[in-house]
């Protein structure tokens, strides 16, 4: 008797868990296409924008004593998780934002003269304007140990600087930087 009241106990639980289990739902995957998205703030520099949860984001200050130069990084999780040792770093997204107060330079300037803005390693020496934000800005390829597109644009008294490296121009992480 107390082995088929055990066994009829046994039988409840399970069913009682199926039932709990069966009725909860999995939230529902995205879209074909959609991606689910991160919200970036900085009040300091009072800049903004959204970019793929499937990110991750590191940010520091690398100036020195004299300048401030702010970076942020975004790295997808999955090259991160897959680099081989010793291996060369991702491809990456990258916002830096440079202590313009003092000098003033005009964007242009800066980016012809300090080595910071790589254009000197443009393959084309090609600099178009553009706007981002609606800010006047300015836009040009590079190429170093990756191919790269970076846009320049004054904000407050920074020049602040949004760049994409990548292997092949066809790559994803240049449709998730547009």
């Amino acid at each position: 008797m107390r082995n088929l009241l055990i066994l009829i106990v046994a039988v409840l639980i399970i069913a009682g868990s199926m039932y709990f289990f069966a009725r909860e739902t999995p939230a529902p995957a995205p879209f074909e296409g959609e991606k689910s998205t991160t919200q970036y703030t900085n009040g300091q520099y009072g800049l903004s924008f959204e970019y793929p949860s499937t990110y991750v984001l590191q940010e520091k200050e690398v100036g020195n004593g004299e300048r401030m130069h702010y970076s942020i990084v975004l790295l997808d999780r999955e090259w991160l998780a897959n680099i081989p040792e010793g291996g060369e770093g991702p491809p990456a997204i990258s916002v830096d934002i440079f202590q313009n107060d003092i000098e003033q330079m005009k964007v242009e300037d800066w980016i012809r003269g300090t080595n910071f803005s790589n254009f000197k390693l443009s393959p084309d020496g090609n600099l178009s304007t553009t706007t981002v934000a609606g800010r006047e800005a300015y836009t040009y390829r590079w190429d170093g140990l990756y191919q790269a597109e970076s846009y320049v644009f004054s904000h407050k008294d920074n020049i602040v600087m949004f760049s994409v490296t990548f292997n092949a121009p066809e790559d994803q992480i240049r449709s998730e930087f547009s």
